[in-house]
């Protein structure tokens, strides 16, 4: 089944509390529980811009964009054009905000929708989709559209099956606060990736995810 509608109200109502495991801005003790807990959070993020190499003059696509934390970043690092495609309205008001605070508003736009109803004649060098699949019941068809409009790379980053985190979001988020949340073993991903027209070129277990690298076939 198909729980966008639960994971929209979900992202819409906690922006700021997402935002603040980049930021920092909360209780010591708070910013000590997020670099324990949370710490593949800050490793996928310097993994997504480790393996993008050399951007300069890119268009790149983040479906899942959050509050625009690599869309700034990759802005800043040289990209032609950033898009980010998010389905919570909240989100892309909070990354407009803050792509106009970093100055790169001028090679950034956003998109307020699922990535299945995004309909654009746009090809991207670079594609990324980090925090999304924890999300997604059946990853297949959004891979699909992402497949359409990738010309180059394509980063993305799964929550691995039984971690022992994995209980853990499964009680916070699931029964708790009606979000639900998925977990992948690694030939589940690298069978979607294939039937959705990627070949899997590196994949590398960053904490609790895998990362992984992919081109178009």
């Amino acid at each position: 089944m198909d729980n966008i509608v639960q994971v929209k109200q979900y992202w819409n109502d906690v922006v700021d509390e997402f935002d603040s495991i980049y930021t920092g801005e909360k209780s010591a003790f708070a910013r000590a529980m997020d670099h324990w807990f949370r710490r593949d959070m800050y490793q996928r993020f310097e993994w997504v811009m480790k393996n993008s190499g050399d951007v300069k003059g890119l268009r790149i696509c983040d479906f899942g964009c959050g509050t625009g934390r690599f869309v700034t970043a990759f802005a800043r690092n040289g990209a032609a054009h950033v898009t980010g495609v998010d389905i919570a309205p909240n989100m892309i008001k909070q990354a407009q905000q803050i792509v106009a605070k970093d100055g790169t508003s001028a090679k950034c736009d956003f998109v307020v929708s699922d990535i299945l109803d995004w309909k654009t004649p746009d090809r991207y060098d670079i594609t990324i989709a980090i925090g999304l699949w924890d999300y997604i019941a059946s990853p297949l068809e959004r891979l699909q559209a992402i497949r359409r409009v990738t010309d180059g790379k394509f980063l993305s980053a799964w929550p691995r099956f039984w971690t022992w985190r994995m209980p853990v979001r499964k009680v916070r988020l699931q029964f708790v606060r009606g979000c639900p949340v998925y977990f992948f073993r690694k030939p589940t991903i690298y069978a979607l990736l294939e039937e959705a027209g990627f070949r899997v070129e590196r994949c590398d277990t960053v904490g609790k995810l895998f990362c992984v690298e992919a081109r178009p076939i």
